[in-house]
């Protein structure tokens, strides 16, 4: 219904709407690559700054005519995907048209994409522009504009104030769970001490998202023990399992996250994890046995990740890495009966010269002690000023999954070290 009148609009005979029409097509794709890239191993802050360039040149050629730009993207709405939401959000809140707002906003909650296509535009646009639709949707009786405005205080990091305390006792909002599992994932990220309680009985919701999220964010405010009821997460398929993983072995002391590892050690199946779990642990005791793993081509690619997170040393900047076999080049899973068609997990990795990084480490390992924790070739065993500072640094120079794991283990060491969303602007 939301589109019905869009069905009858007349084409218009602008001479200038096939550029239009290239413009929201190309902003739209390259916010989806974006999404994608922000994720990669071999994408950098400055590889994310000039995508952004790209995106906010094709936005401004949008800005010519309103009207026009808004027609299509009410056409490309109709396709309810997450790049299409993205760039009428940002034609919409640039026109300052509250019906056309009022669209947007009403299309977040087709689905879990375009939710994440707004949410993503309401945080692209300049603060002034934005600053009072959130005032206006954090104090809103409709509980939906609540949730989008979490969302945003989210990916900006920015606290929402006292309305948290409210959303956190109003039984209207405890029944949302689309708003309670952000609120409560909210305080994680922030690292709002003050709830900490709050989130206590949270930690047993009947809710499978928000007992994940409490549980995260009583981790994230320094109840370490907490972590233990992640531990469910490891070794089933859910979408929680990657993060879970990051979590507990940053906050389990080195002999108890290998005790745990030993528990699906012993199952085939479970050596990516068992070698993704080793990285994220990061003592160099176990680096022999990645190199060793780096032998087996299911596993070469993921074990040089390892290795790299742990010693620091970047395989492709000192030469420690090959041209992949061509018969295990990854390719897309393209199989008709398989969902799933994503690009192998490994694509943008190296892949590692065994030999040569035998070698190395051979001629470095006495740089670094057994039993301690590294990341990035940075001891991070104890919370001081200068350990921090190396790892904010490390934080603009690394690739963007490297900066993932950083962040966390800077937002876990340090109390005081906020917990920065490294899929945000780069600002570059």
């Amino acid at each position: 219904m939301l589109f019905s009148s869009t069905n009858t609009l007349q084409k218009s005979a602008h001479a200038y709407r096939d550029i239009s029409e290239q413009f929201v097509i190309d902003a739209s794709f390259l916010w989806l690559l974006r999404s994608i890239s922000v994720k990669q191993p071999h994408y950098y802050l400055t590889d994310l700054a000039d995508l952004e360039k790209r995106i906010d040149a094709n936005l401004d050629g949008l800005m010519c005519n309103f009207e026009l730009a808004w027609e299509i993207c009410l056409e490309e709405l109709r396709f309810d995907q997450a790049g299409e939401a993205f760039t009428a959000t940002i034609i919409a809140f640039r026109s300052r048209d509250v019906n056309k707002i009022k669209v947007v906003i009403d299309h977040a909650f087709v689905n879990d994409d375009t939710f994440k296509g707004v949410a993503s535009a309401m945080a692209w646009l300049p603060k002034p522009l934005i600053r009072e639709w959130l005032e206006r949707f954090l104090f809103s009786k409709d509980l939906n504009h609540k949730q989008l405005a979490i969302a945003f205080c989210s990916i900006t990091r920015k606290n929402p104030g006292e309305c948290l305390k409210e959303f956190l006792q109003r039984e209207d909002c405890l029944s949302h769970i689309g708003l309670l599992k952000r609120v409560v994932r909210l305080i994680g990220e922030l690292k709002l001490y003050a709830f900490g309680n709050a989130l206590l009985p949270l930690a047993e919701h009947e809710d499978i998202d928000v007992k994940f999220w409490a549980n995260w964010s009583i981790v994230m405010l320094g109840e370490h023990k907490y972590a233990a009821n992640l531990q469910a997460y490891l070794l089933s398929d859910s979408p929680f399992s990657s993060i879970a993983q990051q979590v507990i072995f940053k906050v389990l002391p080195i002999d108890k996250a290998r005790l745990l590892i030993s528990d699906f050690a012993t199952q085939p199946e479970r050596l990516r994890e068992v070698i993704q779990a080793s990285g994220l642990i990061g003592d160099p005791h176990t680096v022999p046995w990645i190199i060793d793993k780096m032998n087996n081509f299911d596993t070469a690619k993921v074990a040089g990740e390892a290795f790299t997170l742990i010693t620091g040393i970047d395989l492709d900047r000192y030469e420690l890495s090959i041209e992949p076999p061509e018969d295990i080049a990854a390719v897309p899973n393209d199989e008709h009966a398989n969902s799933n068609v994503d690009l192998d997990e490994d694509e943008n990795l190296p892949f590692p010269n065994v030999s040569k990084i035998n070698h190395t480490w051979l001629h470095y390992r006495a740089r670094y002690k057994a039993g301690s924790r590294y990341i990035m070739g940075i001891e991070v065993n104890q919370n001081n000023p200068a350990t921090v500072a190396k790892l904010t640094s490390m934080l603009k120079q690394a690739g963007q999954r490297q900066r993932a794991s950083i962040a966390l283990t800077l937002a876990l060491l340090d109390p005081q070290s906020s917990f920065v969303n490294v899929k945000a602007r780069s600002l570059v």
